[in-house]
């Protein structure tokens, strides 16, 4: 009698070890949302804000700045600022009711096509208008396509068809932001021209 007990309650244990364990690995595989439920999420993003740095490399040029980006998708308004590590102004954007002021060296210049107007100033090529969408891993257009990681269901790589040119966009990094992954370094490539963009701070 005393060794059907014993035995019993070893068989108990033991599914109840089992149990435990079915619980754990579900409750690991659920960190992660789909990439549908992650997508979900960033349509109802309406406002952010990213903290870091940016380097643009080509052939023969290579500048970096550190960055502050705030952009409100409901309005349409931003601030761009771009400085040296010395904490040195180099590039001041605002953006209200479709029209685009940058300062630069104390003067201001007016445009409404943002990406003209910083090339023009700067000589460097930022795609705002796409990288709204490319920070947080999202198609500018439909005929853009995304990879994702096969355990994480995160892209790890997006190519986007942008004024007539090819982007390619590589995400790592991810980390949760108000119950969302976002990547924290990105590296964004068209030709001979690589945007490197490590951010350090995002705010939903």
């Amino acid at each position: 009698m005393t060794k059907n007990i014993i035995a019993l309650l070893c068989l108990l244990l033991l599914l109840h070890g089992c149990a435990s364990n079915k619980i754990i690995e579900r409750s690991s595989t659920s960190l992660h949302d789909t990439k549908e439920a992650r997508l979900e999420k960033l349509k109802h993003i309406q406002q952010w804000q990213i903290k870091g740095k940016i380097a643009f490399l080509q052939k023969n040029k290579r500048e970096s700045a550190s960055l502050f980006w705030q952009y409100h998708q409901d309005t349409g308004q931003q601030t761009l600022k771009l400085t040296t590590y010395l904490g040195i102004n180099v590039l001041t954007l605002h953006t209200d009711n479709g029209q685009h002021r940058v300062e630069i060296d104390g003067e201001n210049y007016q445009s409404d096509n943002l990406e003209q107007l910083i090339y023009s100033l700067t000589g460097l090529i930022l795609p705002t208008n796409a990288l709204n969408y490319w920070l947080k891993g999202q198609v500018y257009s439909a005929a853009d396509t995304i990879s994702y990681d096969k355990q994480s269901e995160l892209p790890n790589k997006l190519t986007s068809y942008y004024q007539g040119n090819i982007w390619q966009i590589s995400y790592k990094k991810y980390q949760q932001v108000n119950d969302v992954s976002l990547a924290h370094q990105l590296s964004i490539k068209q030709n001979d021209l690589t945007i490197k963009i490590m951010i350090n701070q995002w705010k939903l």
